[in-house]
């Protein structure tokens, strides 16, 4: 199993909290998130207490990730999805960047949320 799926699984699950297992001490991650198409959106900055914060408050968003695909590139994981709610429906499109550290925790994150923007499957 990728590191988004368990870190996706725990972060959808119903302690989304435990996701920070998967964290390093020293992480530095950027979430670039938007929930309309209007061009606004907020980014998220910081290390793992800042990232605690923000899975604190997000609380249960109605909606789970669903990776579409996902490759490693010079010990790079990338995953590329779907938002979806429990009907099915897109709430946004994803894709993440992580780097881990020699223990497989979340060292160096960076990821960007739209529901401008979807990926269909390719013919």
């Amino acid at each position: 199993m990728s590191f988004f799926e368990r870190y996706f699984a725990a972060l959808d699950g119903p302690d989304p909290v435990s996701a920070l297992e998967l964290v390093s001490d020293e992480l530095r991650f950027a979430a670039l998130f938007s929930t309309d198409a209007s061009g606004h959106n907020r980014q998220f900055l910081g290390g793992r207490a800042e990232l605690a914060a923000y899975i604190e408050q997000r609380g249960d968003p109605g909606w789970r990730h669903h990776i579409i695909g996902s490759a490693v590139d010079r010990g790079v994981e990338l995953a590329w999805g779907e938002t979806r709610h429990a009907d099915g429906s897109l709430a946004a499109t994803f894709v993440g960047a992580a780097r881990l550290d020699a223990d497989g925790r979340l060292l160096r994150y960076i990821t960007g949320r739209t529901p401008a923007i979807r990926f269909p499957a390719a013919r």
